[in-house]
């Protein structure tokens, strides 16, 4: 198998992913290694996990004999917008927009727990439909991002498909709280 053959960390991710649906997206997906019990008195009862995308990385590099490194991307969000200054091609472009929806996604999930926790901490109802309304447009935003970065991947000649307009926002009247 020559290195061109080679599976990138994104095929392994896609290929992990793939266990639990074939149409599930790797940032969707966690993994989890735990000892059986027969050998957790030997190997210490351990275990480990994360991100498949990042266990995709690991796994790689071990695979290939490459350094365990970070993605090539920064991921705080003001070396993002420095990067921008770099970017000059639409593939480029669509990896830097990915990083955003990745992080939108990752405050909606913060937003959801704090939801929660506000529900069980018996905070004033405001408050708690605020995170409701903040965790939607998060995901909304999210998806946003999702559905036009790859008009940038796209070739310059090729006729970009109308994008939908944003949803408006729509009044809610407040549910039951379970």
């Amino acid at each position: 198998m020559s290195t061109d053959d080679a599976p990138t960390p994104h095929d392994i991710a896609l290929a992990l992913a793939a266990q639990i649906r074939p149409d599930a997206a790797p940032r969707d997906v966690v993994v989890s290694f735990s000892v059986r019990r027969q050998a957790g008195p030997r190997l210490g009862y351990r275990g480990s996990g994360g991100p498949v995308t990042v266990v995709a990385r690991s796994l790689h590099a071990r695979l290939y004999g490459l350094p365990d490194t970070p993605p090539p991307l920064p991921t705080a969000l003001d070396e993002l917008w420095q990067a921008l200054g770099t970017v000059s091609d639409g593939d480029q472009q669509q990896a830097v927009l990915a990083q955003p929806a990745e992080q939108l996604r990752n405050a909606a999930q913060i937003l959801e727990w704090v939801r929660g926790n506000a529900h069980w901490r018996h905070l004033p109802e405001p408050a708690w439909e605020w995170l409701r309304d903040a965790t939607d447009t998060t995901r909304h935003l999210a998806d946003g991002l999702d559905d036009v970065s790859p008009t940038f991947a796209a070739s310059p000649q090729a006729p970009a498909a109308p994008l939908p307009p944003p949803a408006p926002a729509i009044p809610r009247t407040t549910p039951v709280r379970r």
